[in-house]
């Protein structure tokens, strides 16, 4: 599964999990997993967005000076 597919299931399991009808200590267990994992996953997006090549960067000037001599 894909880390974006995990963060929708697990944003679908926050929303639901308050609706399920388990006890207090489980819905608190549930959605602190649930932080823990979408804060895993955020860190590991940033990573290997971090991690790849930087484009190569040239200097792009939209405008360009004219110089009539």
């Amino acid at each position: 599964m894909s880390r974006e597919m995990t963060l929708i299931v697990v944003g679908l399991l926050v929303i639901v999990t308050p609706y399920t009808g388990f006890p207090s200590f489980i819905r608190t267990a549930v959605l602190v997993l649930c932080g823990v994992v979408i804060a895993g996953i955020g860190f590991l997006m940033r990573a290997h967005t971090l991690s790849k090549p930087a484009a190569h960067k040239t200097e792009h000037h939209p405008f360009q000076e004219n110089i009539t001599t």
